[in-house]
């Protein structure tokens, strides 16, 4: 990292073929948690005067154009998600991370509360960037599938990961483990999302739903159960 400290961004991210970066003019810096400063609610469609769109890809200087998963930290860097690996934007370049430590074909990032970056790969488990440190979880450390699909946390700190084979946890002092119930043990999740409620909501390739708290499964609906049938994605 070259130590630079950005004014922190609002930014709406748009996944494949290219990235909308959305910057707000009107207000200097934006707050990062929302706490301060105007809404958060931009349409990039019908945009008022204040805001203004840029796109990028390979062609003016993103090194990829696909974008599968978009985060900010609180230090304002915003970190891009792609099969070509980990980019990182301060406001004025790209820089594309090193791909010798394994992080390529990424399907998803999530900064945690620590503001800690996890990064799930396609093929090659997952792994969390803290002060510029890598550490990373795969079949040897007690993963089931290398394949992730989401990311995401509890209030207590915990890590929740959704492969194709079932939910990984990580706990505060970087213990995997995998949720056991019959139900999970062998799930192709698609996606795993925290709610307002503290309570950890996922998704199944087949569009069976449940809910999970402390580490546990607390409901699991299947699709043949389900009043709503097809569903294929969770805000």
């Amino acid at each position: 990292m070259n130590g630079r400290t950005h004014p922190v961004r609002r930014w709406i991210p748009c996944t494949l073929l290219f990235l909308a970066l959305v910057m707000l003019l009107n207000s200097g810096a934006a707050i990062a948690d929302g706490s301060a400063g105007p809404a958060n609610t931009v349409d990039p469609v019908n945009r008022p005067e204040n805001v203004s769109a840029v796109l990028y890809d390979n062609t003016n200087g993103l090194p990829t154009s696909e974008a599968n998963a978009i985060v900010q930290t609180s230090d304002g860097f915003l970190w891009i998600g792609s099969y070509g690996g980990l980019i990182r934007y301060d406001g004025d370049n790209f820089v594309r991370m090193d791909s010798t430590s394994g992080m390529t074909s990424i399907k998803c990032l999530y900064v945690d509360g620590r503001d800690r970056l996890w990064i799930g790969t396609n093929d090659n488990g997952v792994a969390v960037l803290e002060k510029g440190e890598l550490r990373r979880w795969g079949k040897q450390e007690g993963m089931q599938s290398l394949h992730t699909r989401a990311i995401t946390g509890d209030e207590n700190g915990t890590i929740y990961i959704a492969t194709t084979c079932g939910i990984a946890m990580i706990d505060a002092d970087g213990n995997l483990r995998m949720m056991e119930e019959e139900a999970l043990a062998e799930a192709n999740m698609r996606d795993l999302r925290m709610g307002s409620d503290g309570m950890i909501y996922g998704l199944t390739n087949f569009g069976d739903l449940m809910k999970i708290r402390d580490g546990r499964l607390v409901t699991f609906l299947s699709e043949e159960e389900s009043p709503v049938k097809g569903v294929a994605s969770m805000f």
